[in-house]
């Protein structure tokens, strides 16, 4: 079978999403060549494309609208300014929401006092095999009442809160945002493996959260 019959054929089973991808990355790739040659309206589609995703993005850090909307206007008044600098070392996307995390990153640092604990004082041990050395209650068939669940809501929204940044980070944009662990790697510029190991101890303390909250009140 010849190559670009094998081509032709791998095509047609790559799944619809992935060829939206693909094809989302490639426009993207031309809208900016055209933006640093001081193309406005190639600027403007940029913007139109992926200004949602970045005011979920500052949001799911800041947790304000109002904040997020202005970290999306730095955002994009920064990659305006500075998009010279994008070498295509990654995709646009991905250098995009870098420049979003971090810009929402900042923005916290200056508005809000530190509230987070450490979780090395809080979570619990783990022996040499790497188990736990206490039972964490399982509080999800309380949660599967309404009510209680949109108390679980609020107590992992409250939780969330207490969070170091690098956990926070890696949380709201690999379960907030559903990026992949690749992504978010990519886009903290992180291991695969960082995120990982960060993303387990960040779901771990919001289920001790949880299971303390829920065990409080029965």
């Amino acid at each position: 079978m010849s190559e670009e019959k094998q081509s032709e054929i791998a095509q047609i089973f790559m799944s619809e999403e992935k060829q939206s991808e693909i094809a989302e990355e490639t426009d993207d790739v031309r809208l900016v060549e055209r933006a640093r040659g001081g193309d406005l309206e190639a600027f403007e589609e940029l913007l139109a494309r992926h200004q949602q995703r970045v005011l979920r993005v500052a949001f799911s850090i800041l947790k304000e609208p109002m904040d997020a909307e202005e970290v999306a206007q730095d955002v994009f008044l920064t990659v305006f300014e500075k998009i010279e600098l994008f070498r295509g070392d990654s995709s646009f996307t991905t250098w995009l929401h870098r420049v979003a995390v971090n810009t929402a990153l900042m923005r916290r640092r200056k508005s809000k006092a530190d509230r987070s604990v450490s979780l090395d004082e809080v979570m619990p041990a783990f022996n040499e095999e790497g188990h736990l050395t206490v039972d964490i209650a399982d509080w999800s068939e309380q949660a599967s009442d309404p009510v209680l669940a949109q108390e679980a809501k609020t107590v992992i929204e409250t939780a969330v809160e207490k969070l170091e940044e690098k956990y926070q980070t890696v949380f709201a944009l690999r379960d907030m945002q559903a990026f992949s662990t690749e992504e978010t790697a990519e886009i903290l510029e992180l291991s695969v493996a960082a995120v990982k190991t960060r993303l387990h101890r960040a779901r771990l303390f919001l289920r001790r959260e949880l299971a303390d909250y829920f065990e409080k009140r029965a």
